[in-house]
This record gives C-alpha cells, sequence and structure tokens, in this order.
C-alpha cells in the first residue's frame, strides 16, 4: 500500500543528542635520553602517559624502558574548545622495586588554537626527554591558521 512507502524504517533523529566537537589525540612515542636513572631509584624502568579532558581520561599500555612506542589513539568530546585544555601526565614506574612516580610536572595543552583536521604536535617534557602526541581537531578549530598581523600589507 502507498501508507508503507512512507514508514521511516528507523527511530526517528530528533531524540539525538547534537555530536559534540571531538578531539583526536594519537600519543605515539617518547624518548628520554637523558634521564639519571639511579637519582630516581629506577632498575628497568616502565612508562605510560595518561591525558584527560574533563571527567574522561585515557591510559596508554605500560611501556617497557626509556624510549617505548606507543602509537594510541583516543577520541575525547570536547564541550567549549575555546577555554577547554587537555591535561598530560607521564609515570614511570621501576619493574625491580615496584616504585611508581609522576615523572616531570601535569602539563596542559590548549584547544583553541587548533585547527580544523590539521594534526599538531605536542609534546609533554618531562625531565631528560619527551612524550610525543599529535592533537587533531575533527570537527572544531578555524580551518587555517590566523595571520599574526597585517604588518606585510603596509608595504605593499
Amino acid at each position: 500500500s502507498a501508507e508503507r512507502l512512507f514508514r521511516p524504517r528507523s527511530r526517528p533523529h530528533r531524540h539525538q543528542q547534537p555530536k559534540m566537537p571531538t578531539l583526536r589525540v594519537h600519543i605515539t612515542c617518547c624518548n628520554i635520553k637523558k634521564l639519571d636513572t639511579k637519582f630516581y631509584n629506577l632498575e628497568r624502568p616502565r612508562c605510560w602517559v595518561t591525558v584527560k579532558l574533563g571527567e574522561q581520561s585515557h591510559t596508554t599500555q605500560v611501556g617497557i624502558g626509556l624510549d617505548p612506542t606507543w602509537e594510541e589513539d583516543v577520541e575525547f568530546e570536547v564541550t567549549n574548545p575555546e577555554e577547554q585544555k587537555v591535561e598530560g601526565t607521564f609515570y614511570i614506574k621501576c619493574e625491580k622495586n615496584g616504585n611508581e612516580q609522576q615523572l616531570g610536572d601535569m602539563q596542559t595543552f590548549a584547544l583553541n588554537k587548533l585547527l580544523l583536521n590539521k594534526q599538531t604536535f605536542k609534546g609533554l617534557v618531562v625531565p631528560g626527554g619527551k612524550a610525543d602526541m599529535m592533537f587533531t581537531a575533527l570537527d572544531f578549530g578555524d580551518e587555517q591558521a590566523e595571520e599574526e598581523d597585517d604588518a606585510f600589507m603596509d608595504f605593499l
């Protein structure tokens, strides 16, 4: 019958929440060349990174040594790209004695300068090196970088 053609096949979309802007964080690797392992009482170190955005959190797998590779992706819902910041913290643990500690300070990374769909490098700096991350604003941010100033227009 004709009325059957107009019957929706799925539930109506009006009840769905609007999609939140999304940030992808790709945590690649770390390289800590100059860490004094004796000072930190570390034998056979294990490292990992925790990134947080508001109540959302992701912790990498535990990597072996001072230069593990993670290649992990996590996506966070962003409620306010202008004001929210991602927190990154690096942890290290001694395999031998179980001594676990935060290495370096928790660092924050602003989202308001990210460009739409452009990977932006972020380094989580720790004593002796850093952990590498790439931030991508999947559906927020400007499409191109703002000009720093218009001084170049003066001599045209």
